[in-house]
């Protein structure tokens, strides 16, 4: 009884306490008229904004790194993703962003704010990744050829299973780095902005805070299986690191195609209630959706390749 409550305390340590001190943090900022329509970087106080935001997901990593280390990988960001989702619901919408300036001009400032701490995110998630690597039930279980590199840069099928494939005397951080630059690592990004891109635009059909969360959820459901498939037919697994890093694409490129497409009218294509979907999510709202979405598209992957593994067990 006493390990199965321990099991869930990570959990409850994010929604009841790192959460919430963290969606206290961010809906403290406030915006040039005083409202609290702001985000980390468009606000009166930009430096109290990137303070807050490195503290949401410094909190993110400690309830992810302890959930990780507790039940394994994917409770580790899932656990993070209730932090940030915090945070991301105290966040201003596009909406109340745009009718506030009545210009297209705050978009280029959360282009740079969703890149930072898209970038901040990704080291985040590969380091709760990684914690919970061979623990718990929740782990990547599809398994792959001898030498192919795993979610994290990882050797699959070798006695040196979790041991890094560049030497000894390679750092975390490099191992990560090389993996993303493989072409499976490049195509999970570019899978992720195009399931961003596609969901978006079919889950967004309004600026509403719900709407722009889930659709970020929905998108690293998604990403995932379409990144892992690809990644199926070069023999290797995309590292995990990879999917996030095209969550911090999209949180550039979602307001600069607004700008491009809509900049001209992007007001009045407002008030109409067509913005494009990919512009609905802000930063935050997009590494929500990484944090929780991404386990669950990776459980979803894993599944259905685990009922046609025990056919052919049983069948041998």
């Amino acid at each position: 009884m006493l390990t199965a409550a321990l099991k869930q305390l990570p959990w409850m340590l994010a929604l009841f306490v790192l959460g919430p001190i963290a969606g206290h943090l961010v809906g403290g900022l406030r915006a040039a008229d005083g409202s609290g329509d702001a985000t980390l970087l468009l606000g009166n106080t930009p430096v109290a904004g990137v303070i807050a935001g490195v503290v949401t997901l410094a909190f993110a990593g400690l309830a992810g790194v302890f959930a990780s280390r507790l039940n394994g990988c994917r409770s580790g960001m899932n656990a993070a993703g209730i932090v940030v989702a915090w945070a991301a619901s105290q966040t201003a919408t596009i909406d109340a962003i745009l009718r506030r300036a009545q210009s297209p001009a705050p978009l280029m400032t959360l282009a740079i704010e969703g890149l930072i701490f898209g970038l901040l995110a990704a080291p985040v998630a590969g380091l709760i990744w990684h914690a919970g690597l061979g623990r718990g039930m929740h782990n990547a279980a599809h398994p792959l050829p001898d030498g192919a590199p795993g979610l994290l840069g990882f050797a699959t099928g070798s006695p040196r299973r979790g041991k890094l494939l560049l030497g000894e005397h390679q750092s975390l951080a490099g191992a990560a780095l090389r993996s993303v630059l493989r072409p499976s690592g490049l195509g999970a990004i570019g899978a992720t902005v195009v399931a961003g891109v596609v969901i978006c635009h079919l889950v967004c059909q309004d600026t509403l805070k719900g709407q722009a969360i889930f659709g970020a959820v929905l998108t690293g459901i998604v990403a995932v299986p379409l990144g892992r498939l690809a990644g199926e037919s070069l023999k290797e697994q995309p590292p995990m690191v990879a999917f996030v890093l095209g969550f911090a694409v999209l949180g550039l490129v979602g307001p600069l195609v607004a700008q491009l497409v809509q900049g001209g009218s992007l007001i009045e294509t407002l008030y109409s209630g067509k913005l494009l979907g990919v512009a609905s999510p802000v930063t935050l709202d997009w590494l929500a959706g990484a944090f929780i979405g991404l386990p669950i598209g990776e459980a979803w992957f894993c599944s259905m390749f685990q009922a046609q593994a025990a056919k052919v067990a049983a069948q041998r």
